[in-house]
């Protein structure tokens, strides 16, 4: 019998996607100015706003949606087969079995979503932001690309966001920020944000 080594430690590794020139030429805005009102305006009318879509379907469509698939087809056409032979034991059990599938999926999908909700409420309400060089609260569903957000500590972040590395007073920070992503991503530990 061999001995497995232990596993190596994972470290979180940032994934840095390129960003568009166009889009990059939004995210130029002076720091202690921000945007002006105009400016938010027109953005947020291309870009539209800052939340995630809300996209509902009726229960009952998800519900009979459980008997679609490779599995189910099987089940059902097994249970037709039971039905036409006359083999009335298995037909209930087969019945049995395509209705229980599709409880136990349609609740575990119910919960999900009520976790998906539950996060959805812990998300930012409002932040800081310079608008026309003025700290204002701003509604995070109002923020758009280029605003520049101000985050204090015990701040949850309100978007994506590209650290600058200044203060609020545009002073130089040299300190990463440590964010806790475990609502997102799982992770137990804050990960370590540095600027850019």
């Amino acid at each position: 019998m061999s001995s497995a080594a232990p596993p190596a430690t994972t470290e979180h590794k940032e994934v840095a996607d390129e960003i568009d020139a166009e889009y990059e030429k939004l995210l130029q805005t002076d720091p202690s100015k921000g945007l002006s009102d105009e400016e938010a305006a027109a953005r947020l009318e291309k870009f539209g706003p800052n939340e995630l879509p809300e996209v509902r379907v009726n229960p009952y469509l998800k519900f009979l949606g459980y008997f679609l698939g490779p599995i189910s087809y099987l089940l059902e056409i097994a249970t037709i087969l039971s039905a036409i032979l006359g083999n009335w034991i298995d037909f209930g059990i087969l019945v049995f079995v395509l209705i229980a599938n599709a409880v136990i999926g349609f609740h575990e999908e119910a919960k999900a979503e009520s976790a998906l909700d539950a996060l959805k409420n812990t998300l930012a309400l409002k932040t800081r932001a310079w608008r026309n060089g003025k700290l204002v609260e701003v509604e995070a569903a109002l923020l758009v690309p280029g605003d520049i957000i101000i985050l204090r500590l015990g701040d949850i972040v309100p978007a994506d966001a590209r650290l600058l590395g200044i203060d609020a007073t545009g002073e130089v920070t040299e300190g990463n920020l440590q964010i806790d992503q475990a609502a997102l991503t799982g992770e137990s530990l804050p990960v370590s944000k540095g600027k850019d």
